[in-house]
């Protein structure tokens, strides 16, 4: 039984979020106090103080005969700008009579058009907000650091839908900080939040970005994205944001045809204009090899790391920046965006995260830390969707062995493959589709999500995963916050376990922190799998184990090899009534430990059909018992599969029992050479 304790502490700070009774400390600071200067900003820049106050504004408009800038500063008259002599292409003005806050909009050769640089946007006006970052009270000096990369468990937020529920009027960004404390109790340390820039209408996934410096007016705007990671950073949470620049809108799109108008299918200086290039199938592409649209892509990414204090960003589609033509071309272009993007970043801002959705590492040096690992989603979803008997343990087994460090972020879930969009459901809703409620659905999505949290990699869960969320995701569909507070708050506290010795808040699991996985026990018959985690080269002693039951009934005295003999604590058993009244409850109980004698290393266990335990040598507080291990014959390591043998195998398995997965990875186009 888990202590009391323990128990009353977690559920003590769940409800302390709901009821916004929390008096949280002085906020934390991110790593810059604001944007850095530049010699010569874009958009509009507001420079000086009080009576020295002006604003700056210069715009790229190569084509233009003459362009202008008319706003609530000056009744909307035109006040002609000049070619900036230092900037080809470019035209510029300074001006003491803008102040913030107010409205403009340049006039290009007649044509009324918003700043594509613009901080804020109205978008019904068509007209852009000048802002001062400077003028944001982000408070006392900084204390914030981002969590170390072996500590980090990350949580994928749709801010909208997230925020919907939850009581009050005000946008979802300031509602959504009323649940932060909720995900600090789970043991959430960093959002991977998806895209909030702004875009055309009021609700949507947020990969149709029409204005790249904007932020979504719906959400709360600009001030209202920096309280949210303001108060995320006192929470103890990282914010990591889903940028796209594969591809613009594909409506209402401000640097659309920005400084001439043309064919409906010609963009204008920001895009390709080539019929290979110049789309992709969600929106026009950005014309990557010029130098102004790069900068253009670039200093948004500087600007969302100095003046919102962001930790980093998920780059959604990469593919369709490094390939067109449905991957049967490289774009070097796209590349050396990528290469700029992420040297700037690993100069100036070395802690913040650089994630691909996909091709982070083929050949050309374009500088991503990690990617979204969709292959294993996509096996993990089969195998555990497959019928009992048709799960291939020693294929998994396989798969499991080539996840490398900190390459990848793993999941099971995200927006792609639970999304109305993509006409995809929720892991439960695939598991059991008449019933996705059933004990079965949450058992075997529970163990899907403590695989998820005890492999090498980066754990990422959708938001709801957490609740056994079992509709569709859709930005039409808000967080069923009803599930977390009453029918399952079981699968909560269940979660909010595996994260915690996924991190080893308690000191009792330190191997889930490394990045070796080891294969200790493979069963294809009875289908039982055990593996090893811990630092590279640690003591098999420091080991933390892993062992799933993966067949459809109960296991009684059923042997599993261990690294070592010794006391063997169980910290875990996803089976436990604990957690669902309704599921086996079989097994040991956290607060046991075994002891296997000198040259034993086979453990004798109970377990509950479709768990998931974890066992380390580290004795927890509360020991109740230890129990010396029934004598049992050694079980030899399982012999490894031949190397060419898993990737077609799992490729099959997947084809044969899903849907295809959008976002696989692509093969590398023949002429590429990395």
């Amino acid at each position: 039984m888990r202590p009391v304790a323990s128990s009353f502490y977690f559920w003590a700070m769940v409800l302390a979020a709901w009821c916004g009774g929390w008096n949280m400390p002085a906020p934390a600071q991110g790593p810059t106090g604001g944007a850095l200067p530049d010699p010569a900003p874009k958009g509009a820049t507001v420079l000086g103080e009080g009576t020295t106050r002006h604003v700056v504004f210069r715009t790229w408009a190569p084509n233009a005969t003459r362009v202008a800038v008319s706003g609530d500063f000056n009744g909307w008259k035109e006040h002609p700008m000049q070619r900036d002599p230092t900037l080809p292409g470019y035209w510029v003005l300074d001006s003491r009579s803008p102040k913030p806050d107010q409205g403009y909009r340049f006039i290009i050769d007649g044509l009324r058009r918003r700043d594509p640089r613009a901080r804020a946007v109205d978008m019904r006006e068509n007209k852009a907000i000048i802002l001062d970052p400077r003028a944001y009270p982000w408070g006392p000096a900084l204390s914030w650091k981002m969590p170390a990369k072996d500590d980090l468990v990350m949580y994928e937020m749709h801010v909208d839908t997230f925020a919907r529920d939850i009581p009050g009027s005000s946008p979802p960004f300031e509602r959504a900080i009323k649940r932060l404390p909720y995900l600090r109790a789970l043991g959430i340390n960093c959002i991977q939040l998806m895209p909030v820039n702004e875009f055309d209408g009021e609700r949507s996934w947020g990969y149709n970005p029409s204005d790249i410096f904007a932020i979504e007016n719906a959400y709360g705007g600009a001030n209202g994205f920096k309280d949210f990671i303001k108060a995320c950073h006192t929470n103890g949470i990282a914010v990591v944001l889903d940028i796209v620049h594969n591809h613009y809108g594909p409506s209402n799109i401000a640097c659309w045809q920005f400084d001439q108008s043309g064919r409906a299918d010609d963009g204008g200086i920001y895009f390709y204009t080539d019929p290979d290039r110049r789309s992709t199938e969600w929106g026009p592409r950005p014309d990557f090899s010029k130098p102004e649209v790069r900068d253009f892509i670039v200093d948004s990414l500087k600007m969302f790391l100095q003046e919102y204090r962001l930790d980093g960003f998920r780059w959604d589609s990469v593919h369709n920046i490094r390939y067109y033509l449905g991957g049967a071309h490289s774009n070097p272009h796209g590349d050396q965006l990528l290469a700029e993007a992420n040297e700037w970043m690993r100069k100036n801002r070395p802690d913040a995260l650089r994630i691909a959705e996909d091709h982070a590492f083929d050949g050309g040096g374009v500088g991503f830390d990690a990617q979204w690992n969709s292959a294993f989603q996509a096996t993990l979803s089969a195998f555990v969707r497959a019928a009992d008997s048709q799960r291939d343990l020693l294929m998994f087994a396989e798969e499991l062995k080539q996840l490398n460090g900190w390459q990848w972020v793993n999941f099971a879930e995200c927006h792609d493959s639970a999304g109305d969009l993509n006409h995809h459901h929720r892991l439960p809703a695939y598991i059991d589709p008449a019933t996705p409620d059933s004990p079965r659905a949450r058992a075997l999505a529970l163990l899907a999500g403590g695989i998820v949290l005890t492999v090498p990699g980066y754990p990422m869960l959708l938001q709801g995963f957490e609740m056994h969320d079992v509709k569709d995701f859709s930005d039409l569909t808000a967080l069923p916050w009803a599930r977390a507070q009453n029918t399952h708050a079981g699968f909560v506290r269940a979660n909010a376990d595996l994260i915690h010795l996924r991190r080893n808040l308690k000191g009792l699991t330190p191997g889930l922190k490394g990045q070796a996985l080891t294969i200790l026990h493979c069963d294809n018959d009875a289908k039982v799998l055990a593996y090893s985690r811990a630092a590279a080269g640690a003591p098999k002693d420091n080991a933390t184990v892993v062992v799933l039951n993966l067949s459809g009934a109960p296991c009684k005295q059923y042997g599993v090899r261990f690294p070592t003999s010794g006391t063997w604590y169980c910290h875990y058993n996803s089976g436990s009534a604990l957690y669902a009244k309704d599921f086996d409850n079989i097994g040991p109980k956290t607060t046991e430990g075994f002891i296997l004698p000198a040259g034993q290393t086979t453990l004798p266990l109970d377990m509950s059909r479709h768990s998931l335990l974890i066992f380390s040598k580290t004795a927890p507080p509360n020991v109740t018992a230890t129990t010396r291990a029934a004598p049992a014959a050694e079980i030899q390591p399982p012999t490894p599969e031949p190397e060419t043998q898993p990737t077609r195998e799992i490729e099959e398995f997947i084809e044969e029992l899903i849907p295809p997965f959008p976002y696989m990875p692509v093969p590398l186009p023949i002429e590429w050479h990395p």
